[in-house]
């Protein structure tokens, strides 16, 4: 009885300890703990496509299977695989985009999945300018590339980039959306960041689905939700999503990875080397003061490095931005289509900004209808689809 008394109390201050030590480490919970996200709808059967700079072929989207369709790159005649299979710092954005929607979460344990994690992905890539510009030809063809390659089964096209309103070109991504639109592909497009500067193409666009940011303080409570300081100025968001606090897959090999990996284990000695102390003090042993406050000063160190550099595992950070809202609500749609196959374009604006909820006190240029709302907006598909 006495022995475990003696064991219930150590554990206990254990987990006191652990609690104490970690809890100034950032948890950041995952798209399923935050949104109600409808559980019967992974998006099987569906095919999205993004556009972006690079992606990397990440687990997530080849684990536990390879739902990479194609990978396809509009600024050169042919793809090199070597960018798809190298992880290049012009890969994250894209990789991460990608992720967001329709990751499997194999690199998490299953726990930072998409909200599609069946859909099939096509990844398009476009280049810069040597000005360093995104260039808008490129956009515009891959836009396009669903359309003049219908066999790949495009339904849904994100795109989380925009395009300089001084390039030539930048007219031809608005008559590039109007056309995937007019073929019965749903194009979602981030807004952008800045709410002193005027949305671009393509989000521009009126038959895009324009995708702005909301701040959900990362809980899953919807009483202190506040906006994202999104674009607006020339065409309101359609809706928003979460833009905020957004957990995403880091590029395995790239130094920020490995930077990742050892923080997170220094942590873990560093407090278990602070538990050791903390067990010896309440055995009644001398504990040298200066040892234990060194630990814990190594420690909030480790953890301030982690905060900065936004780390929240050992291969996710957390990112922010109306980029990684977009493919969320293109997610949704790819619910909303495998619930319901043969919803078109506008039925899937109706159904997101129909069923999302508005934040109070904002008005509806910076917010359009409000916040999406996953499951209501799946619901709303799966009575379409029994009406048909």
């Amino acid at each position: 009885m006495v022995v475990l008394a003696r064991f219930a109390h150590r554990c206990l201050v254990a987990q006191l300890a652990v609690g104490k030590v970690t809890m100034s480490r950032l948890q950041v919970l995952s798209l399923a703990e935050r949104l109600d996200i409808h559980p019967r709808w992974t998006g099987r059967g569906v095919v999205m496509g993004i556009v972006d700079l690079g992606f990397y072929a990440h687990a997530d989207l080849v684990r536990p299977t390879r739902r990479i369709r194609a990978f396809v790159d509009v600024s050169r005649e042919k793809p090199r695989p070597s960018d798809l299979y190298t992880p290049r710092g012009s890969a994250w954005h894209g990789t991460m985009t990608a992720c967001t929607a329709v990751g499997s979460g194999y690199a998490s344990g299953g726990r930072y999945r998409g909200i599609a994690p069946d859909a099939e992905v096509v990844l398009i890539q476009v280049g810069r300018s040597a000005e360093g510009d995104i260039k808008a030809e490129h956009v515009a063809a891959a836009i396009r590339f669903p359309v003049r390659h219908p066999g790949l089964g495009i339904r849904i096209l994100n795109v989380s980039l925009g395009v300089n309103p001084d390039d030539p070109a930048a007219a031809d991504v608005l008559a590039a959306v109007d056309e995937a639109t007019e073929a019965g592909i749903c194009v979602f497009a981030a807004i952008g960041n800045d709410p002193y500067a005027p949305v671009h193409a393509p989000a521009l666009a009126r038959s895009a689905i324009a995708v702005g940011g909301s701040d959900d303080r990362n809980t899953r409570e919807t009483g202190d939700d506040a906006r994202y300081p999104s674009s607006f100025d020339g065409r309101p968001p359609d809706l928003v999503a979460p833009a905020s606090l957004l957990p995403a897959p880091m590029l395995p090999g790239t130094p920020q990875a490995h930077e990742a990996l050892a923080l997170h284990q220094l942590a873990g000695i560093l407090e278990e080397r602070t538990l050791e102390t903390s067990f010896a003090r309440e055995a009644g042993e001398i504990v040298d003061d200066d040892e234990r406050a060194s630990l814990e000063g190594t420690l909030a160190a480790v953890e301030a490095r982690l905060a900065r550099c936004k780390y929240i595992t050992p291969t996710h950070q957390h990112v922010d931005g109306t980029s990684f809202a977009s493919p969320i609500v293109a997610a949704v749609a790819a619910q909303m289509l495998e619930a319901a196959p043969t919803l078109k374009p506008h039925e899937i604006r109706l159904g997101l900004t129909s069923t999302a909820v508005p934040l109070p006190g904002l008005r509806a240029d910076v917010q359009g209808a409000g916040v999406v709302q996953p499951r209501l907006a799946v619901e709303w598909a799966e009575a379409r689809g029994a009406r048909t």
